[in-house]
């Protein structure tokens, strides 16, 4: 009934004396005659202002977990090229001077397969952390108050509360496939033989962190990486959704793919801007080398990390591998958005 609603007050605009008389004459007969003749055009209709919902948490978990690994896929090259950057000076030598070097350097010592390291733990990460992030935001903004069926009316500070709840519950849910990304990434840097990296895959990885740090060694890093996250979805995903409503309340754009690609460039610079430092910390403490105690030899935690960097390397250096990270993070969180908006549109 409520689809029926909506349909009817788009598809009827006509003075209100005269609605009033086809709702009494069957209007919403006729509603459902057109819902199920097109119904593709009322998924469409319905995604109105806000990320639109899917009809079920469950679909809205899923749809979230594949737009993140296509885009995952995609995006992979400029991850590791954006993780060496942030990794090269933390053992005091610098490897790269910037991210065309890096990239130019890898592909010539290793080959292609190198611009995808990390590509198995990237993916089941993004199937579980990219899943629930997506997946559990309207959840939460709905369970703030704000009705489903007007997502319109959430005020800003709902979006950002409900962003930054995901992000930071689906960061420490996946943070051990993070961290297994991030190692098998920079397995060899700083080492003489680099034909021989640290790990030998996913599960080598997982293993041998088990064996030499214990269990809770796969949670390493987990504060920044929170912190990275919860910066990241809250602006990520408030900033699609304001800006989304914004862009079409103004007349800049109607609802379609140029508003969802706009809406989700937006959202990308925004979330580069608020999650780089957080990026920066995570990538340094989960890639350190640890004694046989299984602790960090260059870090302590997140915040000794903010502070030795500061200190040490100065202030912008919390922003190294900036630009790698923009080129990631903006079409990555545009691709996803997109896929997300077209699931719903034609699966509901």
């Amino acid at each position: 009934f409520d689809t029926c609603r909506v349909w009817h007050a788009y598809t009827a605009p006509v003075p209100r004396p005269a609605v009033a008389s086809r709702r009494r004459g069957g209007g919403v007969k006729n509603c459902a005659r057109l819902v199920r003749r097109r119904r593709c055009g009322v998924a469409r209709l319905v995604v109105l202002g806000a990320m639109s919902d899917s009809k079920s948490p469950a679909r809205g978990l899923v749809y979230g977990g594949i737009a993140s690994c296509f885009a995952e896929i995609l995006t992979m090259p400029v991850d590791v090229v954006k993780t060496r950057l942030q990794m090269d000076g933390a053992c005091a030598s610098r490897a790269y001077s910037g991210a065309l070097d890096c990239a130019s350097k890898l592909l010539r010592a290793e080959g292609l397969p190198s611009m995808f390291k990390g590509l198995a733990p990237a993916l089941l990460r993004q199937s579980t952390y990219g899943s629930l992030r997506y997946g559990l935001y309207a959840p939460i903004r709905d369970a703030l108050g704000i009705a489903s069926s007007s997502p319109e009316s959430a005020p800003l500070w709902s979006k950002v509360v409900a962003g930054a709840c995901a992000g930071a519950l689906a960061a420490g849910i996946a943070n051990p496939t993070d961290l297994v990304k991030v190692r098998l990434q920079t397995s060899d840097m700083g080492s003489a033989d680099s034909t021989a990296p640290r790990y030998r895959g996913v599960m080598h990885c997982l293993s041998r962190t088990v064996r030499e740090e214990g269990v809770l060694g796969l949670w390493t890093g987990v504060g920044p990486t929170m912190g990275r996250a919860t910066a990241l979805a809250a602006a990520e995903l408030a900033t699609y959704d304001e800006a989304k409503m914004q862009l079409r309340r103004r007349g800049i754009a109607s609802d379609g793919l140029p508003l969802h690609v706009a809406s989700g460039f937006l959202s990308g610079f925004v979330a580069t801007l608020a999650s780089s430092p957080f990026d920066v910390v995570k990538s340094r403490v989960m890639g350190q080398p640890v004694d046989t105690a299984g602790r960090g030899m260059l870090y302590r935690g997140m915040l000794d990390c903010f502070a030795k960097m500061a200190r040490q390397e100065g202030l912008m250096s919390l922003y190294k591998g900036f630009w790698p990270n923009f080129a990631r993070v903006v079409p990555r969180v545009t691709i996803i958005f997109v896929v997300i908006e077209q699931l719903k549109a034609t699966f509901g």
